[in-house]
């Protein structure tokens, strides 16, 4: 078994680095934890799940048959531990019962192909894998599984008072979490207790949380963002609220939550915030205090929006890649802020750095690359087991100090009163509703499909919704190469066939939602992809798309042929012939006597072909044929 050593440290932390922060005070949010399950009242709820409460000494019971489990099978301070679980209850008590007894913890995102977690388990050199049920597939991977089932039967006495913590608040270790690579594989970021304990920290006392409040787990659970919403609540005794799978993507099952439970604290991407805007009224969402939005650009039109709903409500920007723990700057948006949201102002005990090509500090008003040192900085990447740290550099401050820093993908410039002012990001990354995307993974994996010679990935905003989304732009193989066997005409391919392609290789995050055709890749004088230009053409085309008519169906300029082609299709497997030929968008649903397993077995194929998550109860309620298609679209479009 291999166990994480200190040489995660070696190459990127001097001694007087290691040192540096020594003096900081920090709050053991960990130990706290513990303290609040064993002390805080029964009737004080710690989590909700399914409309189930859980009280603080339940948490504390699970996570003590979780931390006994771990003693039984051998596993100590320093082996590694895969969290392979759906958003739950057991995936806190797992974490926490990890973070407890000083076990680095992993979670696995398990909507991922087979191929990527089996990739993610053996590059981390995972030792135990959380799951439940076996993991199935599993490419000759030596892990030993503990099934999550089996675990919460455990029938041993269990003191709540004997936990035998053995963690530190260290740069030793804690957790990885993985992120997109430029390289074309998943980058596993290796995170410290230290770090995690100062974000903490300095959010709670900037943001008045106490025991008062209810938060939203609104963050997948192996995204850096859900460090905060796992840790923050149980540490100040408050309360989280857990959507189920079903819930996970339903603006509307937000809505409710919130208005249920009454939410003070939301935390997550923009386009999430934005989604929830769009299904909620006032009186669903008003319990909240404060909104936070970070992972990606965020609009001035969504504040305007949420200054005239929540008038009272506080709003932040939150900034950082994985690599800066959770989150490392900041920036509260006051009623100045009308046009240009700021990336903000580096926590306490970081520095943020724009640099020029000569690694020379920028001007004020000049844009630079970004840099961060500091207490945030994580221990670097984990390649096959051994720590890499590159990206990670020396660099001299503006006083002279020579300080290690992350070298980030992002651009900006200091503002007159020292904010920084997010302006872009170089090639190879993309940052679409929140998940930062290696441009070349998902080109890699186009590039693999038999009839595509080039493929270029990059993000465009939509021009009916400007939501971010990933556009891949191709060409396909020369159609008069008679040695090939893959001829086909010169023609759009089928979405559909692509996606169904990417869903073996990538997540459904990276998976494009267009695909545009074009004759040749544009070059830049230095014989580079021209992506400012494909940026252009990708933008043009799709403001201008022409939208196919079908008698009948009402106007909606972002509807396309995909979506019209798949309803229609899927509709017509279900009608007489003599029915078909009549089918038009303003066509009555109830007219065509689609009876209830049939509509189910429609959504659950429109989910499938279009990559999206439409239910029964979401075609229910529809009218006509033109209604699905827009309720597709709109589904399509927000994925």
């Amino acid at each position: 078994m291999k166990n994480v050593s200190d040489d995660h440290l070696e190459g990127i932390y001097t001694p007087n680095q290691d040192t540096a922060f020594a003096n900081v005070v920090l709050h053991d949010y960990l130990d706290t934890i513990k303290t609040n399950v064993l002390i805080t009242p029964p009737d004080k709820t710690a989590l909700i799940f399914a409309d189930q409460s859980i009280s603080y000494h339940e948490v504390g019971h699970h996570v003590a048959v979780m931390m006994a489990t771990f003693r039984q099978q051998g596993i100590r301070a320093g082996s590694v531990v895969a969290i392979c679980l759906h958003k739950s209850p057991e995936h806190i008590y797992t974490t926490i019962a990890c973070a407890l007894m000083g076990i680095v913890w992993l979670p696995i995102d398990i909507q991922a192909p087979r191929s990527r977690i089996d990739y993610l388990l053996t590059n981390s050199r995972a030792d135990f894998a959380v799951s439940q049920g076996p993991l199935s597939q599993l490419s000759g991977i030596q892990i030993t599984t503990i099934d999550i089932d089996t675990a919460r039967g455990h029938n041993d006495p269990i003191d709540l008072r004997d936990w035998s913590c053995v963690y530190d608040l260290s740069r030793r270790p804690a957790y990885y979490l993985y992120t997109s690579g430029s390289t074309g594989k998943p980058k596993c970021v290796v995170l410290n207790n230290q770090a995690t304990a100062n974000v903490l920290q300095q959010t709670i006392a900037h943001w008045d949380v106490t025991h008062n409040d209810v938060f939203m787990a609104s963050t997948p659970f192996h995204h850096d963002m859900s460090v905060f919403d796992i840790f923050t609540p149980l540490s100040v005794a408050a309360t989280l609220v857990i959507p189920t799978t079903e819930q996970q993507k339903d603006a509307g099952a937000w809505a409710a939550l919130i208005a249920k439970h009454h939410i003070t604290l939301w935390c997550s991407v923009p386009a999430i915030v934005d989604m929830l805007l769009t299904v909620s009224g006032h009186d669903q969402i008003k319990t909240l205090r404060l909104i936070a939005q970070g992972g990606d650009y965020i609009k001035p039109s969504i504040i305007t929006l949420l200054k005239q709903t929540l008038p009272q409500a506080r709003q932040f920007s939150l900034g950082g890649p994985t690599e800066t723990t959770i989150w490392s700057i900041w920036h509260e948006v006051l009623d100045d802020d009308q046009h240009i949201i700021p990336y903000g102002k580096a926590l306490a005990h970081n520095q943020y750095h724009i640099l020029n090509e000569q690694h020379a500090p920028c001007e004020t008003s000049t844009i630079g690359t970004m840099y961060m040192s500091g207490i945030n900085l994580s221990n670097g990447y984990l390649l096959d087991g051994e720590t890499h740290h590159n990206d990670f550099m020396p660099i001299k401050t503006t006083n002279g100090d020579v300080v290690m820093a992350f070298k980030m993908s992002d651009l900006g410039y200091y503002r007159d009163d020292g904010a920084i002012i997010f302006s872009g990001r170089k090639e190879g990354y993309l940052k679409v509703k929140g998940v930062r995307i290696a441009a070349s993974e998902v080109e890699n994996a186009l590039s693999t499909y038999p009839a595509i010679h080039h493929a270029v990935v990059i993000s465009c905003t939509h021009p009916t919704t400007d939501i971010n989304e990933l556009v891949a732009l191709y060409t396909i193989k020369n159609t008069h190469d008679t040695s090939s066997t893959n001829r086909l005409p010169k023609q759009q391919l089928s979405a559909f066939d692509l996606r169904t392609y990417l869903k073996d290789q990538l997540p459904s995050s990276h998976i494009p939602s267009k695909f545009l055709l074009i004759d040749d890749i544009p070059l830049t004088a230095n014989s580079k992809v021209d992506r400012n230009k494909l940026l252009s053409l990708a933008q043009e085309r799709l403001s201008i798309a022409p939208t196919p008519v079908i008698a009948g169906t009402p106007t909606d300029s972002s509807l396309s042929a995909e979506v019209i082609d798949t309803v229609l299709t899927l509709f017509k497997n279900y009608l007489p012939k003599h029915q078909i030929q009549t089918l038009e968008g303003d066509t009555q649903l109830f007219a065509l006597s689609i009876k209830p397993k049939q509509l189910m077995t429609i959504a659950t194929q429109l989910s499938q072909q279009l990559n999206v998550s439409l239910d029964f109860y979401s075609l229910v309620v529809c009218k006509t044929l033109g209604e699905v298609m827009i309720k597709a679209q709109l589904a399509l479009d927000r994925q």
